[in-house]
């Protein structure tokens, strides 16, 4: 899911598609065998995570030489939270000593939405937060930046610019060309008059909004829009890069409480018409808290989410052969006891991965499951037990060159962050 965590940029991932030309050349001329040997069982391996006693709400992000980069918030003096984060080198099975971007103890902390600092081009980091306003009146979200990756940040700045004591949050920060980019859920279109409300005065239901913002390296805002005017209050949207410009997916809302999963594309700077991905019409009354995923190795993209229509939880799966223009039918990836909390990329092979959370006894299991290109759904398979005794943290997966890295939350003593390498048998 870009990660930004799904944006795919890393070198290994280009050596990889640049492969995959060269043997399809290769087997087309009739030089050597077609087929590829098939892939094995799942193999994870856990890392020494340098997160402390307590930490959480992390968030997973690669960097163009294959980096990924870690964050998370743990305690730091009285009731203070800071924001740490930690790199690991492509090809390394060790984390960075950790560093502390900022501190507060006026933070708005949530299992759902949680903060990042993500790798942009070059030497150029991002990060963002959630700050309380004045007497905890609504929160905003403020972004600093690096020139330096990570080495040292600007002072931070408020990215929403409404003023309104409204909620902002789950951002997801990407590049853009040479600049910055974020996509947010809004609240600013729950205020009438400046009073917060559920519908207009003629009766118009109102809710949370998806927007869009494009800032230079100094933090000048280039671009402040709205995407769409009511989607669904609390599930992350997801970026990927089928080429130059983005494709976004999120959980849309209609009036009538239909929440399933749609997707826009930017062609030339200009987001375009949502375009609903095969409809689930799961119609709640709530927000389920269960955002999608998206990836992209060239024109190959990949949507992975969660559903329950009819009380009937699953994660879907489906695939676009053409940049994300269309997609085709989707995969039933798991119909036993899903969670949801889904994340999905695309191995060098072509085949996609999802990740999801499903029961298993008293607990519940971080699972992966690959989906081979011709549509072959492969066995489930388990990374880690997560405990089910508090709020849960998002797992995340991001592909690194013949590797998957996982991150995931660990309660059973506190909680701590946990990160593990996944690769795949031959």
């Amino acid at each position: 899911m870009i990660p930004i965590r799904y944006f795919d940029t890393s070198l290994e991932p280009t050596l990889a598609r640049t492969s995959r030309a060269v043997a399809l050349l290769i087997c087309v001329l009739g030089l050597t065998a077609c087929s590829q040997p098939p892939l094995g069982p799942l193999e994870v391996v856990e890392l020494d995570t340098p997160a402390g006693e307590f930490s959480g709400q992390a968030h997973l992000a690669t960097a163009s030489d294959g980096t990924a980069v870690v964050s998370w918030l743990e305690p730091t003096t009285g009731e203070a939270m800071g924001l740490m984060y930690s790199s690991l080198a492509a090809g390394s099975t060790t984390w960075s000593d950790p560093a502390m971007l900022s501190e507060g103890d006026d933070w708005f902390i949530n299992w759902a939405d949680f903060p990042s600092v993500v790798p942009m081009t070059g030497s150029l980091w991002a990060a963002h937060w959630l700050v309380f306003r004045e007497d905890f009146d609504g929160y905003d979200i403020v972004v600093a930046l690096s020139s330096d990756r990570g080495g040292s940040w600007t002072d931070p700045f408020v990215l929403n610019t409404d003023g309104l004591p409204a909620e902002h949050g789950f951002v997801t920060l990407y590049p853009y060309g040479d600049n910055i980019a974020a996509v947010w859920l809004d609240g600013r279109t729950m205020f009438v008059d400046g009073e917060f409300a559920f519908e207009t005065a003629t009766g118009e239901k109102l809710g949370t909004s998806l927007r869009y913002a494009l800032f230079d390296t100094a933090g000048q805002r280039l671009v402040d829009e709205s995407i769409d005017d009511m989607v669904c209050d609390c599930c992350q949207p997801d970026i990927a890069f089928p080429g130059d410009e983005p494709i976004l997916i999120y959980r849309d809302r209609t009036p009538d409480e239909v929440r399933d999963i749609v997707v826009r594309r930017m062609v030339d700077g200009e987001w375009q018409s949502l375009q609903s991905l095969p409809a689930d019409n799961w119609t709640i009354e709530a927000c389920p808290i269960n955002g999608p995923a998206i990836a992209a190795d060239g024109n190959d993209v990949v949507a992975a989410w969660f559903s329950a229509p009819d009380d009937e939880p699953i994660v879907r799966f489906a695939r676009s052969s053409d940049g994300g223009a269309t997609f085709g039918d989707a995969a039933d990836v798991d119909t036993e006891g899903s969670f949801g909390y889904v994340d999905v990329e695309l191995l060098a092979n072509g085949d996609g991965v999802v990740s999801w959370l499903r029961s298993s006894g008293d607990d519940l299991a971080l699972v992966t499951r690959r989906i081979s290109e011709s549509g072959e759904l492969h066995p489930v398979e388990e990374v880690t037990i997560v405990d089910l005794s508090r709020p849960l943290d998002f797992p995340q997966m991001m592909s690194a060159g013949d590797r998957l890295v996982f991150l995931w939350t660990d309660y059973t003593s506190g909680s701590d962050v946990k990160t593990g390498i996944g690769r795949y048998g031959q």
